[in-house]
């Protein structure tokens, strides 16, 4: 289904392009002039919205105007693993989301949401504004064909819902939802949770209907997906700090001219770079949303999560046992 929506995409926007006069890898008028779309799946008010608009003004004054961005927020041109499928076919041009989607591509790309990497922000901006950050995301593109640009930290992870979680022991048998990624699932399958996966845009009423017990988003996602209006709890479990990352078709990447490539790497850095100084800056007020909500906040033993999650990345990705230990070992050294 997944491929025939994406084929679907493609060829409406092959119709627009003939209908503008529009020709070749070019969308508006001139050989080297593009007007591109970029998925997110986050909210309009979310700070990794505001990452993105900075990053196209920054595309856009960087090539004197030649490459302009459309920003479509919400999944409002399809769910990310349908608008990374259409990159290739141009039925979209830029992703703005977390890596971990690709892994179905690559399950390399699986190791931005291992659980317990990070001791703090700090030691994310080490890692992805660094050499491990940096052999990462090429590794993950070269697997996937795909450009892999940027990053920025798209929130630390916590538990919202309507059942009580204070330890690893509540966390059997709870209807949670999960994004619709490999590692998430297994994660808390490990855990013991009766794991539903769902779009974001379904958390909301599947918490308000019961369907699902709790779900877990950083707390500037939940409030952009208004979780504090229907959730009775959060536990913060801080298990992923989640990173958000711009990928683009390698190919059509490629295509364009060289100084177009320079801007827009550049523009990812610098926006990424934003985006977690705006994630730090907001995750107070998010969670005060919480506070004021009447939500009762419960902080845990992150000692007793890490030791529930000993022995999950040997069992479940080896692959990655290399990968994980060049984030631990990224870590800033204690002044």
């Amino acid at each position: 289904m997944k491929k025939y929506f994406a084929m679907f995409m493609a060829t409406i926007m092959t119709l627009s392009l003939c209908a503008c006069g529009g020709g070749g890898d070019t969308v508006a008028s001139g050989d080297d002039t593009y007007t591109l779309k970029m998925h997110l799946s986050v909210g309009s008010t979310d700070p990794v919205y505001a990452s993105a608009e900075k990053f196209a003004e920054l595309v856009e004054e960087k090539t004197n105007g030649n490459v302009t961005f459309e920003l479509y927020p919400s999944s409002s041109l399809g769910v990310t693993q349908d608008c990374l499928e259409g990159l290739s076919m141009r039925a979209c041009d830029v992703v703005y989301d977390s890596m971990s989607n690709m892994s179905t591509w690559t399950e390399l790309a699986n190791v931005e949401a291992l659980p317990y990497m990070y001791n703090d922000v700090d030691h994310f901006r080490a890692v992805w504004e660094g050499e491990v950050g940096d052999k990462i995301r090429n590794d993950v593109g070269e697997a996937a064909g795909l450009k892999v640009m940027g990053c920025g930290l798209q929130g630390v992870r916590v538990m919202t819902g309507n059942k009580p979680v204070q330890s690893v022991e509540d966390v059997k048998g709870l209807k949670l939802r999960v994004p619709t990624i490999d590692v998430y699932l297994k994660t808390w399958e490990w855990l013991g949770a009766a794991t539903t996966p769902l779009a974001g845009s379904e958390i909301f009423t599947a918490l308000q209907q019961g369907t699902v017990d709790a779900q877990e988003n950083a707390y500037p996602t939940n409030v952009g997906l208004s979780l504090h209006e229907c959730s009775k709890y959060v536990t913060e479990t801080n298990h992923v700090y989640s990173m958000t990352t711009f990928v683009m078709d390698k190919a059509f990447f490629e295509s364009m001219p060289a100084e177009y490539q320079a801007a827009i790497e550049e523009a990812s850095i610098e926006a990424g770079k934003l985006c977690t100084d705006l994630i730090v800056a907001n995750a107070e007020d998010a969670k005060q949303k919480f506070v004021d909500a009447g939500a009762t906040i419960y902080e845990v033993d992150v000692a007793e999560w890490q030791a529930a999650m000993e022995g999950f990345l040997e069992e479940n990705y080896p692959n990655l046992v290399e990968y994980y230990d060049m984030i631990l070992a990224a870590a800033p050294a204690a002044e």
